[in-house]
């Protein structure tokens, strides 16, 4: 099998040479409430324009006063038609009732930074490894950029370029594996502009940089969080790039950007669905930025004039010209702000509800909502029902279309909420199975069916195996006691050679291991309370047992093909469950299942090159032994994966890990 480690370092070197969220994962903010807070709409926000910081004692050398140049400002100074004082801001309509520092601006319908964004008439998108354009007149999809699946790529348009910061799916020793390019809006002229960027967190959290431009400073955003004499705040890990004349660029330091003009108690408003500062600048001449408390200002940067909203803390802001919506997840409260009148709007009792898997657009008109809403059925059951909404100025709610009720599922959600935008009057979003990402359209115009737009298979294979599920979930009562719930979720290859008739084999022997431990305990707890009826009335509470087994697709090239069988057990008045996954790595022509020594052949090479990977992440020593465990072991298109449960290498609160270590690393080795 040594032939597989040439095959796949092959491989991702073709992959690189043409050039591929998860998602990331999104930071939510840490909001406590504030006095007044409750379920519905707040009473109206006390506006107060705070002092500056040069009133409150501040240096503020870098202002123009000083004779250092507050980075956007323009020089506008005496000229009473000037639109705002920064260099990009839009021009504002003049009239006497013209407010320079905080004007009325366009809505928020910039996507930068995201996966999903609209640039004329088209949307460009970044899913499983590849960024393609597609055109809402022709509905033709273009391929721009294509590289592993397994890549974080975030993306924003400058003129007449894409640029884009990349980081790799794999993990490293020294933590530098992201790269920043520029394309034409048409895919031609690659052109890589930096590399060996820090990266700005783990593949495992998923922190990773959104881009955005200003003022020909190209910058990477990433924000941490963390407690800073007493206060928790949002602190800024972003990096700065020049845009130079010759086409390259150079680091800026922090001081020379917007977020330098941070006051100090203050942050960025961290929200994916908020202009970040170099679009607030760009579009509208200030910042949005949030004290220790999270109560939400707007700020010029260049007089440091504030503007503050005294309002409930909230966890998911979005902008639209002179509104703000804000939403507390602990709370249960959504509100609407004008910014024009300083008015709290009443909302729609829709609104009133929990919105769960909520994500924002903003509209010429309002917002759009998407997201689920909890009912009941007619056995009292709580079901979840998917809705998109219009928000409108006024408060009112327009319901443009609503699911079928359903268990909850975060998948489908997730999809849109991580993966979408509003493009004329259709939601685009991804959606996608086993084997295929599927770029959809759905009207917002009446309640139609959801479109496919394009296809994308999610794996690197010519020819794909073609796979199909079985689903079962049960639940048994134990008299006298608790009751045991079981769900499994199994995968199987259609059988079109005897290699997977041989491969279905071994995962039906997996299924049928789990099903029938799970009956055993249940006849195990029938027979236990047969001997002691009372068992349970000591307890003050009532506790089930749960157990679950999910398989999924991991990884299929021409060669191989591996599956990931997903565990989770709770018994009845634990402290907490337990849950665990074990890969299943086959050869898709003999369906024989592979080891990693199956593809470098050499143990020893296998703990020498992998020990200091695993090393890097684990909490506490392991031995190195388990480095070879055959249920760890799989592949992606970056390297090979080892895969470690809780307290295989730190705690439980730490969970588990899925660490990818580089083919080259193996090259180096052998």
């Amino acid at each position: 099998m040594k032939k597989h480690l040439d095959i796949k370092q092959n491989k991702t070197k073709s992959v690189h040479a043409v050039r591929y969220l998860p998602i990331p994962l999104l930071l939510i903010l840490c909001a406590f409430l504030l006095a007044g807070c409750g379920r519905k709409a707040p009473d109206p926000p006390a506006y107060d324009t705070e002092e500056t910081d040069e009133e409150a004692g501040k240096d503020i050398s870098n202002t123009e006063e000083n004779g250092t140049k507050t980075p956007g400002a323009g020089d506008t100074e005496g000229d009473a038609n000037a639109p705002t004082p920064f260099s990009h801001a839009l021009p504002q309509e003049t009239s006497a009732e013209s407010d320079y520092v905080f004007p009325k601006t366009a809505p928020f319908i910039d996507d930068t930074g995201k996966s999903m964004q609209r640039d004329g008439n088209f949307l460009y998108s970044y899913y499983d490894g590849k960024l393609i354009r597609f055109d809402q007149e022709t509905e033709e999809t273009v391929l721009l950029y294509q590289t592993p699946s397994t890549h974080a790529l975030s993306f924003c348009f400058y003129k007449n370029d894409i640029y884009f910061v990349e980081r790799t799916g794999y993990d490293s020793l020294d933590d530098r594996d992201t790269s920043l390019w520029r394309m034409r809006k048409d895919g031609k002229d690659l052109t890589l502009l930096q590399g060996d960027i820090v990266n700005a967190g783990t593949v495992r959290f998923g922190d990773d940089y959104s881009i955005d431009i200003y003022d020909d400073i190209l910058y990477l955003i990433s924000y941490t969080s963390g407690y800073e004499n007493g206060d928790y705040i949002t602190k800024t890990a972003n990096l700065y790039y020049r845009l130079e004349h010759d086409g390259s660029v150079s680091e800026v330091d922090e001081s020379e950007t917007l977020y330098g003009t941070l006051p100090r108690r203050f942050s960025p408003v961290f929200d994916k669905d908020f202009p970040s500062f170099p679009y607030a600048m760009r579009n509208y001449g200030y910042l949005f930025v949030q004290d220790s408390n999270k109560v939400l200002y707007r700020m010029e940067p260049a007089s440091g004039k504030r503007e503050s909203f005294m309002i409930c803390a909230a966890d998911s802001f979005a902008f639209s010209g002179n509104l703000v919506f804000l939403y507390s997840y602990y709370a249960d409260t959504a509100t609407l702000l004008n910014l024009d009148d300083k008015t709290t709007i009443q909302l729609d009792d829709t609104l009133s509800e929990t919105l769960y898997n909520l994500t924002v657009s903003a509209s010429e008109q309002g917002f759009y909502l998407c997201c689920d809403l909890p009912e009941e059925d007619s056995s009292g059951e709580t079901l979840y029902r998917f809705h998109i909404l219009r928000l409108l100025p006024d408060g009112s709610v327009d319901i443009l279309a609503a699911d079928s009720l359903r268990s909850y599922d975060d998948s489908y959600a997730a999809q849109i909420r991580n993966n979408s935008c509003i493009l004329g009057d259709h939601l685009y979003y991804y959606a996608g199975d086993s084997l295929f990402q599927r770029l959809m359209r759905r009207s917002l115009e009446g309640n139609a069916d959801p479109r496919e737009i394009e296809s994308f298979l999610r794996y690197p294979a010519a020819s794909p195996a073609s796979v199909h599920a079985e689903e079962k979930d049960e639940e048994t009562q134990i008299e006298g006691g608790s009751s045991v719930s079981f769900s499994i979720r199994k995968l199987f290859l259609e059988e079109q050679t005897d290699a997977d008739k041989a491969i279905n084999r071994t995962l039906t022997e997996v299924y049928t291991d789990f099903e029938s431990y799970v009956e055993d305990l249940i006849r195990d707890e029938q027979e236990a309370l047969e001997e002691d009826p009372d068992f349970y009335e000591s307890f003050d509470y009532a506790s089930n047992y749960d157990f679950s087994l999910h398989a999924s697709l991991d990884y299929m090239d021409d060669d191989t093909i591996s599956f990931c069988c997903y565990y989770y057990q709770y018994y009845a008045y634990a402290a907490h469950g337990y849950y665990w996954s074990d890969y299943y790595v086959f050869d898709r022509q003999t369906g024989e299942r592979l080891s990693f020594e199956d593809f470098v052949g050499n143990s020893a090479a296998i703990v020498n090159t992998a020990t200091p990977y695993v090393e890097k992440m684990a909490g506490w020593d392991f031995d190195s032994e388990m480095l070879l465990d055959i249920s760890r072991f799989s592949l992606s298109e970056d390297g090979y994966t080892l895969y470690f449960a809780p307290y295989d290498i730190d705690c439980y609160a730490a969970g588990s890990f899925l660490i990818t270590i580089p083919y080259e690393a193996f090259e180096k080795e052998l």
